[in-house]
């Protein structure tokens, strides 16, 4: 299904999820355009933002390494309302799909349009699509410091698999608290994920990045995974149900994998909703610790 491998948001039908893809594409400006535009962030409001989108054609993804992108008001027809940006193509970990990424600054709440356009034929939109920016993010927005959240640790369970759902933990992602991580002076990086029940197979490779990432800064910052789902036991049979974690509920965290990185006070100074790469993050976290 064309919805599924584009989708980086997880989306899950068990309650993940703040905006409908297919009410998205209802939205398609398609007219007599050749693809369809479809965005896979849904938390976006106004100030900085990470924009991603798929552009999907009757033969399947378009991949090409950038192309040109302009954003406008949808109710506004003046050209000064027009920002042109450039998109650059991250592909997924798995299989013949990725995403086009733009940071863009908005400054005005409502629906806005977003055209992309190829950078060797200027005059021609490959495709078009509205969406909403909120007045505010639904999760904790940068430059604040978020809502301390009591995340349980190895130190609380039994077994880590009470907390993870990933095949090989890496325990390390699981030995500190972000109520504990905001306060003791060190950088940390908190990714929402569900390696085994994401529904776009990129949580797992998230992880291993978060991972990978851990092994070479972990002397200098705290690197902590959140599970999504939470397991809810049913008798005393061993059988269970998956719900989504209060955690995201309390950071109004509404897909995943969705990442954030947090100064050495606790500040948010970046996040990503959907795959992040290894060298978006590291670049990240050098200009973070400034090395």
């Amino acid at each position: 299904m064309v919805l599924l491998l584009i989708s980086v948001s997880c989306e899950s039908e068990m309650g993940i999820g703040n905006q409908d893809l297919n009410y998205q594409l209802d939205m398609s400006l398609q007219s007599a355009e050749r693809y369809r535009i479809v965005m896979a962030v849904t938390d976006i409001a106004i100030g900085d933002n990470r924009l991603a989108f798929a552009i999907i054609g009757k033969d399947g993804p378009l991949i090409k390494d950038r192309i040109n992108i302009k954003l406008s008001i949808a109710k506004d027809n003046l050209e000064r309302s027009v920002t042109q940006l450039e998109a650059v193509f991250q592909p997924w970990p798995q299989g013949n799909a990725g995403v086009y990424i733009a940071n863009a600054d908005l400054k005005n709440s409502g629906e806005w349009i977003i055209h992309a356009i190829d950078p060797f034929k200027p005059d021609e939109v490959l495709g078009s699509v509205k969406f909403l920016v909120n007045k505010t993010s639904s999760s904790p927005s940068i430059g604040v410091k978020p809502k301390p959240l009591q995340n349980l640790t190895i130190k609380d369970v039994i077994d880590v698999n009470q907390i993870t759902s990933s095949i090989k933990p890496d325990l390390d992602l699981y030995t500190t608290s972000v109520s504990e991580a905001i306060d003791n002076g060190r950088p940390t990086i908190i990714t929402f994920a569900s390696p085994s029940f994401c529904r776009t197979a990129t949580c797992g490779p998230q992880l291993e990045i978060i991972s990978s990432l851990n092994a070479r800064f972990r002397d200098r910052l705290d690197l902590i995974h959140i599970e999504v789902y939470e397991r809810n036991e049913i008798g005393n049979d061993g059988n269970y149900e998956l719900q989504v974690s209060g955690l995201l509920k309390e950071w109004g965290v509404n897909s995943e994998p969705f990442t954030f990185l947090l100064d050495k006070n606790g500040i948010i100074v970046a996040k990503f909703e959907g795959f992040v790469t290894e060298l978006e993050l590291e670049n990240k976290i050098k200009e973070m610790l400034d090395i």
